[in-house]
Parts: structure tokens; C-alpha cells; sequence
């Protein structure tokens, strides 16, 4: 993939934005240098082509309305000082949109650490801006607060007029803010821009999770597809690398999300190789600590169904364990290949999901599947564990399903993907959650 250096001496941070039928989607993406930390940062490029070409997105610092040159902080994302009023701007063209279009914004920012400061998200409407949402962000700079609106425009955006987003800042002090764009896989701003029309309904939904969540934001993808279906799902999100339950359950930040109640669907994923251990002797209370997590959900939103995530086995089932790796030969049965790995996973799983009278969202089944069945279609990322964006697409096909429990319309959104591959991947989700489907039962 062909890499674009970009100096924050330039000030703007561009970024390609595409149209896939009904959609523009804007993703800002980074990652650092090791040769250029911590004054310059790598821009990917070349990936959303629209149906007309090649657009760019930018993110800027304005102080008092004018162009601020920003650094990077000590997490690698884009960071300035700022005072009461500055604001990081996003631009996205877009060839002109209708009055009553629905914009989506996924933004992860922080303030200064161990404070909450005073943020408020607005979209400029003609030459006044409105307010989206004002937000506090969270007392720490590992897990920046991700705002995720979706908004109406209140009057068309005429061609040759980009779609104008801000944060801008409310406190009086002078605080450090910054953008959260750590790499191209999760934490980045995005910019999904819908069509106009009413949903049929609206679900409130919460997703708790790790980076088998975060890399490619699965969960805007859930979204992006239930709203091409005629849904609304009103998204929350607290993700961090490698969460289990229990790390969950020892954070604030992650606690305030699912304290705030009120959801209708609550969807929950372990970390991926924890609940393979259930039961043996290295049992490290993953089972327990879920149940601890299911009591705590419905506490707050005793009206949720919640939804326990199977999650795909390695894709040779003993790679990339980390600090897991003295497993490996201590339990070979579970570990030998990505198939063993895998029914490890769904029967513990399952097992969890029925001792909690808890929902699932069965994605290992899906996994398994095109596994066996399209070895063109690669699920994983390149170190073979995380997944690519065709496996963020599946596990959000899948979770769509699980919700809404409906086959897919003819306008289903492919996102990202080709028609077919989507389309295809479309259909395994189908089959294994509306006919209960699985690899080698006919």
C-alpha cells in the first residue's frame, strides 16, 4: 500500500473520502514514524476512491480561527494547546448534500490528564454553527472519550461546499488536546454521511469490547449496515487493547458507559484467549467475571437483551499468544489449529451465554465457514490474528443479525468491500444465524 509522508509542518492532515452508493466515508488515519518521531506521521492513502474521483478530507487546529501548528503526544496522536474557544476542524467534501442528511461522526479525543474538560461538538450551517453535543472528556489520555452523533442537516450543503465538523473547546484554562489517531487499525476519526430518510426504528446499543473490536471499528460498520436496512442504532462504544471482563470492570471509564443504562442491546467480547482456559487448571475467572459484568449491565438497563460474543480462533491456532504462549503446549488441544481453537471457543461461549440467560452473537460460526469455504477471502490482518476489514464486515454482518434478526434487503450496504465479497460474507452471516448453520453439518 502506497505510503504518503505528511509534516505537521503543513498543518493540514488530509485524508481520502469516498462514496460507496448511498454513503462518503471519511477516515483519518496515522500511525508514527519511527525515523521522523515525533515531527512527522505516515498518512495512508489511495484507499476510497469516489464515484467521481479521488476527494481529500482534512483535519486542522484552529486558534482564534486561525491555522495552529499541532504536535504529537506522548500516546502519537495529534495534539495542540488550547485555549477557550479553539477547536480541531474536519472537512470532507462531498459534492453537495440534501437538506434532512443524516451525518455520523466517530470521534476519539482526551483533554489533559487526570481532568475532565469541556468540549462541544458543532456543524456549520451557512455561516453559523450548530450544536451536535457538548462532552466531557475522560481523566485519561489510554482511553480518550469517543464521541459517536449522528446528526440531520438542517439545510442543504451546497456543491463545491465541504461538510464542516468541530470540537471546540468550552473550559477557560489552557489545556492539551488532542485527536486520537494511534494507527490505522481503530481510535480514528470517521465521517459516515447517510441518505435522508426516516428509520424504523431506534435501538440503543452498547459495545464492550478489545481490539478485536477496534480494528477497523466494527461497530461503525453495524451501523453504516442497519441504517441501509432502515435502522437507527444509536451506538456507544469503550474499547481498549486486550480487555478482559474483569479489566472492564476495573475501569471507570468503561463502567460510566455501561452505568449510564438505558440500552436496548448491550453487546459484550472477551478477550480471545482467556475463556479458552475455562475449567482447566489455569482457569483465570473469565466465566465469573462475564456473569459479574451481565449482573452489572442489567442493573442499569434491566430492559437489555445482552449478547456474548464468540469470537474466531487464531488462524493457526497457537500463533501470536504473547504472554499467553505457555499455554500453547500445556493445553494442545485446544491450540493445534485454527479449527481446534475455534470449537474451543464456541462451546465456551456457549456455555457462557446459556449459564447467564444471555443472547449470542455467533461470529466463530461465520468465521469458520468462509475459512473453509472462500481461502480467497482473507480474515485476518497480517499478523494473523486481528482481523482484516472483510472480518470486521462478517462480525458486523453477524451482530447485525443477532439484533435485528431480519435477512438483508437488495440495498445492503457493501461498505469498503466489493459487491460480491460483501454479498457473500452477507449470506454466510445469514446462515448461520437464521438457519443455524455450521461447518460440516449438512
Amino acid at each position: 500500500m502506497k505510503k504518503l509522508l505528511i509534516s505537521f509542518a503543513l498543518l493540514l492532515l488530509p485524508v481520502v473520502a469516498f462514496a460507496d452508493g448511498m454513503s462518503n466515508r471519511a477516515e483519518w488515519r496515522f500511525s508514527k514514524s519511527d525515523k521522523y518521531k515525533p515531527k512527522a506521521a505516515y498518512l495512508e492513502t489511495g484507499l476510497y476512491p469516489t464515484v467521481d474521483g479521488i476527494k481529500e478530507a482534512t483535519l486542522s487546529f484552529r486558534h482564534k480561527g486561525k491555522l495552529l501548528k499541532p504536535t504529537v503526544n506522548e500516546k502519537g496522536y495529534p495534539s495542540a494547546d488550547s485555549k477557550k474557544g479553539d477547536y480541531w476542524l474536519l472537512e470532507v467534501p462531498t459534492g453537495g448534500l440534501e437538506s434532512g442528511t443524516v451525518v455520523d461522526i466517530f470521534l476519539p479525543f482526551t483533554g489533559n490528564e487526570g481532568e475532565r474538560n469541556n468540549f462541544v461538538l458543532e456543524y456549520r450551517d451557512g455561516k453559523k454553527w450548530i450544536e451536535v453535543a457538548q462532552a466531557l472528556s475522560t481523566t485519561s489520555l489510554k482511553h480518550p472519550l469517543r464521541l459517536w452523533k449522528s446528526f440531520r442537516l438542517s439545510r442543504a450543503i451546497p456543491e463545491g461546499k465541504n461538510l464542516a465538523i468541530r470540537l471546540r473547546q468550552l473550559d477557560d484554562k489552557t489545556i492539551t488536546s488532542a485527536i486520537a489517531c494511534p494507527s490505522p487499525h481503530g481510535q480514528k476519526p470517521q465521517v459516515v454521511i447517510y441518505d435522508n430518510k426516516i428509520p424504523q426504528d431506534t435501538l440503543r446499543m452498547l459495545f464492550l469490547g478489545n481490539s478485536y473490536t477496534y480494528y477497523h471499528t466494527y461497530p461503525a460498520i453495524f451501523k453504516e449496515i442497519a441504517w441501509r436496512e432502515g435502522h437507527f442504532a444509536d451506538c456507544n462504544i469503550f474499547i481498549s487493547g486486550g480487555y478482559t471482563m474483569k479489566a472492564h470492570l476495573a475501569n471507570p471509564h468503561s463502567m460510566e458507559q455501561v452505568d449510564k443504562g438505558g440500552y436496548d442491546y448491550v453487546m459484550l467480547q472477551d478477550q480471545s484467549i482467556l475463556p479458552t482456559l475455562n475449567g482447566t487448571a489455569d482457569d483465570a475467572g473469565s466465566a465469573e467475571q462475564m456473569t459479574k459484568m451481565i449482573k452489572r449491565v442489567r442493573k442499569s438497563s434491566p430492559d437489555a437483551k445482552v449478547s456474548l460474543e464468540i469470537t474466531w480462533g487464531r488462524k493457526f491456532g497457537n500463533n501470536n499468544f504473547g504472554k499467553y504462549a505457555k499455554y500453547i503446549e500445556k493445553y494442545p488441544q485446544f491450540y493445534s489449529s485454527y479449527d481446534a481453537m475455534q470449537q474451543r471457543l464456541m462451546d465456551v461461549m456457549t456455555a457462557e451465554a446459556e449459564q447467564n440467560n444471555a443472547m449470542l452473537t455467533p461470529v466463530g460460526y461465520a468465521w469458520q465457514i468462509v475459512m473453509h469455504e472462500r481461502e480467497d477471502i482473507n480474515l485476518y490482518h497480517k499478523d494473523n490474528h486481528h482481523q482484516s476489514y472483510a472480518g470486521s464486515y462478517l462480525a458486523a454482518a453477524v451482530a447485525y443479525l443477532t439484533v435485528y434478526k431480519q435477512p438483508f434487503g437488495n440495498n445492503a450496504a457493501n461498505c469498503k468491500l466489493s459487491p460480491e465479497i460483501a454479498a457473500y460474507l452477507r449470506s454466510v452471516a445469514e446462515r448461520v444465524v437464521l438457519k443455524g448453520e455450521k461447518w460440516g453439518e449438512k
